[in-house]
């Protein structure tokens, strides 16, 4: 009897994408979010949509979904720490909130920062936190959150522009910290020292920041004052948060942890946690609240009808809207529908990478680069292109890193000046991207869309301009004979 021989189906012959078909998939991309966002659709449902069209390039190119899968699983692994710093700031925000760590400064902030001042108060205190700490998240996450809680608290301020002015704030210590994921990233790839690459770097973020707080002096300047004093409805904010709280240094030890955990460059995540559970015990220890409604308040975020179970005769009903738009807040739940858009996003870029349509968007540039602004030109595309890819600075830093090393040394520039131009638009561009994690993080924790602040993040722009300013006269711009390599003194 001859046996039946089963035929195998000839395997898939991989390949990249042409150009028509990645750069379909970054237009399907930005129509799909463009006109999604304009009608109020769900942004992890367009992203959805998105990850189908790339998924169909992918399955033309010869990738099968078992393919595509598995490189996203790995991908969406690396990012599992991002993500739970997420997670644990929603825990956070809520614990903090129990405690009286946010209201305190709310409580005190408004009435020691003039409407005036407001804007360079919120940009020196986050440019501060995350110059010391090296994370723009968690200054966000802290000096960002308390400066929108004041600002919130006054009646003539531009809450949007207190948000660009956190935002950038916060990104000008992501540049200049060498505590900084991306500092380091940035003069990793390029082979630099940090403190070279950050001195070359302050020639563009330094001045930039300064035109920023300019800005920032005029707009304060020309903001119509209440007068010498405060308005009803701030009065009886502060009445209500005197009510419900009780205030103490002791309220200040879980931000006292977070900036000891950053400084020291322990676990963002278990750093956060700690800090929310020293909160929980400062919550119902200190201020009296109820345990039950403490751990309500680490998933779904405080309420102000809490504290009606500890304070006889408070009515949160009688607190007003100003209080209540300000204190119930935070929570896991908070964070949710961020996380799953950042899952969902990761997908996208994940299979881009894998598919080589990222390479194929790129590699006519280098092609075409012919001068020395043509190339500064061509590397800050190149970042703002992967950022918007893979929602990730890092990834974007390390992958342009990477492709234009040889091509500044080529046409006689130091690195100083790639590593420089990769932060100038790499870092903090994801914070303009809403479908990045970090176009997601920001409006999540500043309660600011990022169209609403986006106008207001002037020392980006300006950063932006005095790149291709350098790049165009020359100046600032290291040649190569200058560079000191620090290949050779690696162990």
């Amino acid at each position: 009897m001859k046996e039946k021989v089963k035929k195998l189906k000839p395997a898939r012959v991989k390949r990249k994408p042409n150009m028509f078909e990645a750069l379909s998939a970054v237009i399907v991309l930005l129509v799909i979010f463009f006109f999604g966002s304009l009608a109020d659709l769900s942004a992890p449902a367009l992203i959805g949509i998105a990850v189908g069209y790339v998924v169909f390039i992918g399955w033309r190119c010869g990738y099968s979904w078992e393919d595509m899968e598995g490189y996203t699983a790995e991908k969406i692994k690396s990012a599992a720490p991002a993500m739970s710093v997420l997670l644990a700031v929603g825990f956070l925000l809520g614990a903090w909130m129990y405690s009286g760590t946010i209201p305190m400064f709310i409580y005190y902030g408004v009435q020691l920062v003039s409407e005036k001042w407001i804007l360079v108060s919120a940009f020196a205190l986050c440019a501060i936190f995350s110059t010391c700490t090296g994370t723009s998240w968690g200054s966000a996450a802290t000096a960002g959150i308390a400066m929108m809680g004041i600002a919130t608290a006054m009646p003539n301020v531009n809450i949007a522009a207190v948000a660009g002015a956190c935002y950038t704030g916060a990104i000008f210590g992501d540049k200049l910290s060498p505590l900084s994921d991306t500092t380091i990233l940035a003069a990793l790839s390029t082979k630099n020292d940090i403190f070279d690459h950050i001195k070359h770097m302050s020639k563009t973020v330094i001045p930039a920041a300064v035109i920023g707080i300019i800005i920032y002096v005029i707009m304060g300047i020309s903001t119509k004052s209440t007068g010498n004093g405060l308005p009803e409805n701030t009065l009886q904010l502060l009445d209500t948060l005197d009510a419900a709280f009780h205030w103490n240094i002791i309220v200040l030890i879980p931000l006292v942890i977070v900036i000891y955990g950053a400084i020291t460059k322990k676990p963002s995540t278990v750093i956060m946690m700690i800090s929310a559970m020293v909160a929980l015990l400062i919550g119902l220890f200190y201020q009296g609240f109820d345990l039950s409604d403490g751990v309500s308040a680490l998933y779904g975020g405080f309420n102000l009808e809490m504290v009606e179970h500890a304070r006889e005769g408070f009515s949160a009903a009688d607190a007003g809207e100003d209080a209540m738009k300000l204190l119930n807040r935070g929570g896991l739940s908070a964070m949710l529908k961020s996380f799953i858009l950042i899952y969902i996003c990761f997908y996208f870029a994940g299979i881009m990478e894998q598919i080589g349509a990222i390479e194929v968007l790129l590699g006519k540039l280098l092609a075409a680069v012919k001068t020395r602004f043509t190339l500064i030109l061509a590397t800050s595309i190149s970042v703002i292109i992967l950022v918007a890819i893979g929602g990730s600075s890092s990834l974007a830093l390390i992958l342009t890193g990477e492709m234009y090393n040889e091509k500044y040394k080529e046409m006689g520039l130091s690195t100083l000046n790639l590593s420089r131009t990769m932060e100038d638009f790499g870092t903090g561009m994801a914070g303009f991207i809403p479908w990045s994690g970090s176009g997601v993080y920001y409006p999540s924790v500043l309660g600011v869309s990022i169209g609403a602040y986006l106008p207001y993040c002037f020392m980006s722009y300006a950063v932006w301009i005095l790149a291709y300013v350098y790049a165009a006269t020359g100046i600032c711009i290291k040649p190569l004979e200058e560079e000191v390599s620090t290949e050779g003194s690696e162990a």
